[in-house]
C-alpha cells in the first residue's frame, strides 16, 4: 500500500509540473493565437479544483491498473510499456477527439500528442520504479 501512495504522490507531482510546462510554456503561443476558443483566464482559474481532481483521478486509477497488472520483469520495460499504453488510450484518443471537435490546427494537435506522449512515457517509468516488485530488476 505504501508504494502505491508512493506512486500516486510522485505521479500527481509528475503530471502537474509536466502539464504546465507543456500546455503554459511550450503551447503557450498556440493558445494565444486560438483565444477565441478558450475559456478567459478568470475562468479557467476558478475551476482549477476541477483539474487537479481530474489528475489526482487519472493518478489514481492509472496507478491501480499498473499495480495489478505488473509481472515479475524488469520495471523499466514495464513502465516504458506502460507509459506507451497510456498515450494511446488517453492522450492520441483525447488529443485527436479534440482536433474532430474544436477548430483547433493540426499543429497543436501534434504537439498535444508528442508532448503528452512523453508525459505519459516519463509517468510510466515513475510509476514503474515506485511499484516494483521485492525481485524485479532493472
Amino acid at each position: 500500500m505504501k508504494k502505491k501512495v508512493g506512486a500516486v504522490v510522485a505521479g500527481f507531482v509528475v503530471q502537474l509540473s509536466r502539464l504546465f510546462v507543456i500546455h503554459s510554456v511550450w503551447l503557450k503561443q498556440y493558445y494565444m493565437a486560438s483565444a477565441s476558443l478558450w475559456r478567459s483566464q478568470e475562468d479557467a482559474t476558478s475551476r482549477v479544483w476541477a483539474m487537479l481532481l481530474s489528475v489526482l483521478i487519472y493518478v489514481i486509477g492509472a496507478v491501480w491498473i499498473y499495480a495489478h497488472g505488473v509481472e515479475s520483469k524488469p520495471w523499466i520495460g514495464q513502465g516504458i510499456r506502460f507509459g506507451i499504453l497510456l498515450a494511446m488510450v488517453t492522450v492520441v484518443y483525447g488529443s485527436l477527439s479534440g482536433w474532430v471537435i474544436l477548430p483547433i490546427s493540426p499543429m497543436l494537435v501534434l504537439k498535444w500528442i508528442v508532448g503528452e506522449s512523453l508525459l505519459s512515457l516519463l509517468f510510466g517509468v515513475v510509476v514503474a520504479a515506485i511499484c516494483q516488485p521485492r525481485s524485479a530488476t532493472a
